[in-house]
């Protein structure tokens, strides 16, 4: 599932650096940064959720994972703000991005049934 998941983010990302590039160049780059961070946020709560099922303790390290998770994405949302606005638009375009392949994956895996 991951690696599907991954690879969907891998074309989208593909698609949408061509589309950025021929209309909004200034911000390929803010949007790259905001697929890459969703699809780690992904994969760490794919992680974190899996050790905290094994651990003792496992709601206390899904919280801590949750928070840490959203502390990261902001972080970059601070970081990429820079007093513009288009900025923090184009990365919670790319963040978004994510969703949609993690949609397609699901609709894929649904129809295998």
């Amino acid at each position: 599932m991951l690696r599907r998941i991954a690879l969907y983010d891998s074309i989208i990302l593909l698609l949408s650096v061509v589309i950025s590039i021929i209309f909004f160049r200034e911000y390929v780059i803010i949007l790259i940064i905001g697929l890459i961070i969703a699809l780690v946020n992904f994969l760490l709560n794919s992680v974190i959720t899996e050790y905290a099922m094994k651990a003792s303790k496992g709601r206390a390290w899904i919280l801590v994972g949750t928070v840490g998770r959203i502390a990261i994405a902001a972080a970059f949302v601070l970081i990429l703000y820079d007093n513009d606005m288009k900025n923090v638009i184009a990365y919670l375009i790319g963040y978004s991005l994510h969703y949609v392949s993690m949609i397609i994956g699901m609709a894929v895996q649904r129809n295998k049934r």
